[in-house]
């Protein structure tokens, strides 16, 4: 399904402290890296901290974009284990409360 503004996917941020969580729209999936790029400046810019950690689902969609990424920007890239939603519980219970 598509938005108004011809997005068709959405990346969803969560912070694991906080729980606050951040939706991007994207018209392709190419944009998610300069999507990733704007959070992260955003997010350093206003908590003067480091993103440290990204754990990601078991997609292999997001690897090669990113791939360069993380090393550069001193990130440590997780995966959770694929079909197990209890390791990503909370981007699970966020993905069934977003699409209601």
């Amino acid at each position: 399904m598509q938005t108004r503004g011809e997005e068709k996917y959405c990346i969803i941020v969560i912070d694991d402290c906080t729980r606050y969580y951040y939706i991007y729209l994207l018209r392709d999936n190419d944009e998610s890296l300069e999507i990733f790029k704007h959070y992260k400046n955003k997010i350093e810019n206003q908590l003067d901290k480091k993103i440290k950690v990204i754990r990601n689902e078991e997609s292999r969609e997001y690897e090669a974009p990113f791939g360069e990424f993380y090393p550069q920007n001193d990130i440590i890239y997780q995966t959770t284990t694929p079909y197990l939603p209890k390791q990503n519980s909370i981007v699970e219970y966020k993905n069934r409360t977003l699409r209601k």
